[in-house]
């Protein structure tokens, strides 16, 4: 005999769960690892005026203006605004000119090593996210709710494969970054 209909119900909202995890997880980390690895967002010109460490993470951040590289030479003076340069691969000095991809209200330098980390911390959140879902898929499965023992190892697993994904990512990114010139 099958599930009844309200581990049917529960199966669903477990699908609703997964959804929104993967709904999370690429509205936190998609546009942002997109323009890290340099596959999407704008491209423009970065003129730094100064640099200072984030408040909210240890990254290195500066503050200048951005300047996209689609807009004609005379239009370019009047499309330069300020803007935040997220993840600066190093200090750099105020006037250095760095080649950018646009995301929302800041820009990010293409770097393999970022576009690693971001990778691994898209896992681990996806993981952390996922896992009451995957147990209410499976226990909606059996029909019967399930002991959360052994999911603790899954999330374990979970967090050692996304760290093992960012890696496995790093040479990829820096091939796109070779191919970019």
């Amino acid at each position: 005999m099958g599930p009844t209909w309200s581990w049917r119900a529960v199966g669903g909202l477990a699908v609703l769960w997964l959804v929104g995890c993967v709904a999370v997880v690429w509205l936190l980390f998609g546009a942002r690892l997109a323009a890290l690895t340099g596959i999407a967002g704008p491209t423009g010109t970065f003129v730094v005026a100064g640099c200072y460490e984030g408040m909210e993470d240890t990254d290195t951040q500066c503050r200048g203006t951005y300047t996209p590289s689609s807009a004609s030479s005379s239009a370019r003076a009047t499309a330069a605004r300020p803007i935040l340069l997220r993840s600066a691969s190093d200090d750099l000095r105020p006037g250095t000119r760095r080649d950018v991809r646009l995301v929302g209200d800041a820009v990010f330098e293409p770097s393999p090593l970022a576009a690693s980390e971001y990778v691994t911390f898209a896992g681990w959140t996806a993981a952390t996210l996922g896992l009451p879902g995957h147990w209410l898929l499976t226990s909606a499965r059996r029909g019967r709710l399930l002991s959360g023992e052994n999911y603790v190892f899954v999330w374990l697993a979970s967090l050692i494969g996304a760290i093992a994904l960012g890696i496995l990512t790093l040479p990829v990114a820096w091939l796109l970054a070779i191919a970019r010139g």
